[in-house]
């Protein structure tokens, strides 16, 4: 799904929870969108929704989100 958003998304990164104090969640993930339009683009996309149903949702206990702005600094994208 990631390549195929290559114009929405500037950054995705994920990763084990390797916080000792917090065992209460194993993974997490970062997915940094180009503005709050691509970001609703994106998380109301069919696609978006049939993976998280079809693949996630199935094996997920426990998520949270968390969405946030954040002002651009610099030209370039990461």
């Amino acid at each position: 799904m990631m390549l195929e958003s290559p114009s929405f998304i500037v950054q995705f990164t994920h990763g084990l929870n390797l916080s000792l104090s917090s065992k209460e969640y194993t993974h997490g993930v970062v997915i940094r969108f180009q503005s709050v339009e691509a970001f609703e683009i994106f998380i109301n996309s069919k696609e978006y929704k049939n993976v998280w149903h079809s693949k996630f949702q199935t094996i997920v206990h426990k998520s949270f989100s968390l969405h946030f702005s954040v002002d651009l600094v610099g030209t370039e994208i990461m």
